[in-house]
C-alpha cells in the first residue's frame, strides 16, 4: 500500500521537475512497503541510499533552475534543501550504523515531506520561474 499517492495538486507545470517529483513518489512508496513487510537491511539500507542521492540531484535541478531564472527565493528553499539533505544524511549514517530502526514513522514523514515541500515552496518557485520567463 502507498504511503503518498501523485495527485494533480502537485504538479508544477515544469515536466522536468513533475518527473522527478512523482519518482520521489515512487521511490518514498518502495521504501514503505519494504519497512512495512519487514525486510532486512539488505533491502532497506539501498532503497535509502538511492533516495537520498536522488533527492540531491532533485535539489541541484531546483537550484540549477532558481539560480538561471534569478528566483528571489533562492537563498530561503536552498536553505532548506541543504536542512532536509543534512536531515537525510544524519537519518542514513544512523541507520548504517545500526542506531536507528526505520519504522512507518520514518516513511510517514518522509511521505510528507515530500507532499508539503512540492506544495508549499516547489510549485510558488515554478510559478514565479513561469511567470518571469
Amino acid at each position: 500500500m502507498d504511503i503518498v499517492s501523485w495527485d494533480s495538486k502537485y504538479q508544477t507545470g515544469n515536466a522536468t521537475v513533475d518527473t522527478q517529483h512523482k519518482e520521489l513518489f515512487r521511490m518514498v512508496n518502495n521504501l514503505h512497503q519494504a519497512i512495512v513487510e519487514g525486510n532486512g537491511k539488505e533491502a532497506i539500507g539501498p532503497t535509502l541510499d538511492k533516495l537520498a542521492k536522488y533527492v540531491v540531484e532533485h535539489f541541484e535541478t531546483e537550484q540549477k533552475l532558481m539560480v538561471e531564472k534569478k528566483y528571489p527565493g533562492y537563498p530561503a528553499h536552498k536553505a532548506i534543501h541543504e536542512d532536509l539533505t543534512k536531515k537525510a544524511v544524519d537519518l542514513i549514517e544512523k541507520y548504517h550504523a545500526g542506531k536507528l530502526a526505520l519504522s512507518i514513522t520514518v516513511s510517514q514523514f518522509l511521505g510528507d515531506w515530500v507532499k508539503h515541500h512540492i506544495q508549499d515552496e516547489d510549485i510558488k518557485m515554478i510559478k514565479w520561474v513561469q511567470e518571469h520567463n
